[in-house]
């Protein structure tokens, strides 16, 4: 019996400290069972472990949104490129995957809800139902759809930060994933929160105000929404991991109100995504370089730019990163996405071990 049980202590230890090697899957490579089949054969194929799977694209559901439970009132609607109305594509890719290895978790984008086409909307759409919900700059006009990614709510409104927890809590408590992982969970940028809404909020929780009190409350208003999550998810589910894809040059997060590091040091978020998207190798190594003094790599995943533009990218140039990130002992590696890797015919050249 002893025999046996040292093995079993090591072979759990490693299967806890396995390598992440993660794929970013878009939500519109899963809007049909046929697509959906393409993707978990794919990452089945190529040795991929982690499917970050898109399921809310802006204020929409690739799922269906209260399925078994409505305690987490959530009224989206089905993602316009969805064209079968009872198609569930969540909900069929946790059924189909038989991989036990492959862990499913659900990507959603938090307050970015518009993209640049309103018209791809469904009438009843949040931007549509609360406009004085979305983000106003510092002369208080809206946010404009077709700036950035798409217009966001704001943050520091009460109703924007209830409204976003409880998608992702429907989200958990109805279906079986292995994580929730959050996008855009941020402001767009230093010179947008300034709805009346938020407003009100900022001038009720702040007596003293100045600059640097403004930039902490904003700051506060993501941190206290990551920590609602985590600790709600938790209770919910607390085998549900919860991870974000942030920003990984620490300067360019604070001028986004993303505080991650804190995140990952305080214990409320489980695994830090780097949007780490050079094409330069060396740029890459010096900043994960400075990242390890935080002494959090395992706990960091090292998202990796996959996709080539109108200059030759070559999957050589990406085998680079993954090798620098392994030598590097970071938790694993994400790769965006899966609809660049195959417009690009990477699967054939890459790496993936």
């Amino acid at each position: 019996m002893k025999k046996l049980f040292i093995p079993l202590i090591l072979f759990i230890s490693i299967t806890l400290n396995a390598q992440i090697r993660a794929m970013w899957v878009p939500i519109w490579e899963i809007t049909t069972p046929e697509k959906a089949d393409n993707v978990i054969t794919d990452l089945n194929k190529n040795n991929i472990n982690q499917l970050l799977v898109q399921i809310r694209y802006r204020g929409d559901a690739a799922y269906t949104p209260n399925k078994l439970s409505n305690f987490y009132e959530n009224n989206e609607k089905q993602y316009h490129a969805i064209k079968d109305s009872l198609f569930d594509p969540l909900e069929y890719l946790l059924e189909k995957n038989t991989n036990q290895d492959l862990e499913v978790h659900a990507w959603v984008t938090t307050f970015v809800i518009t993209g640049h086409k309103l018209e791809k909307l469904h009438p009843e759409h949040i931007y549509f139902t609360n406009p004085q919900w979305v983000t106003c700059d510092f002369s208080q006009e809206i946010m404009n759809y077709q700036s950035y990614m798409g217009a966001y709510l704001d943050p520091g409104i009460p109703q924007v930060q209830k409204y976003t927890k409880n998608v992702i809590l429907d989200l958990v408590s109805n279906y079986k994933v292995d994580g929730i992982h959050l996008d855009y969970i941020r402001y767009p940028d230093s010179h947008y929160g300034f709805s009346e809404l938020a407003l009100q909020a900022y001038r009720k929780d702040v007596k003293f105000q100045d600059a640097d009190a403004w930039k902490q409350w904003k700051e506060d208003q993501i941190t206290n929404f990551m920590k609602e999550i985590y600790s709600n998810v938790k209770k919910i589910s607390p085998d549900v991991q919860v991870t974000a894809a942030v920003i990984s040059n620490l300067d360019e997060a604070e001028r986004y109100s993303q505080n991650w590091i804190k995140w990952l040091q305080e214990g409320y978020l489980d695994k830090a995504y780097l949007m780490e998207y050079s094409t330069s190798t060396s740029t890459i190594e010096k900043h994960l370089n400075f990242l390890s003094n935080y002494d959090l790599n395992e706990k960091i995943v090292v998202g990796l730019r996959c996709w080539s533009t109108a200059y030759k990218y070559p999957a050589y140039k990406i085998n680079e990163k993954i090798k620098l990130v392994n030598k590097k002992h970071f938790k694993g590696y994400a790769l965006f996405s899966y609809t660049g890797i195959r417009e690009s015919d990477y699967f054939k050249s890459l790496k993936i071990k």
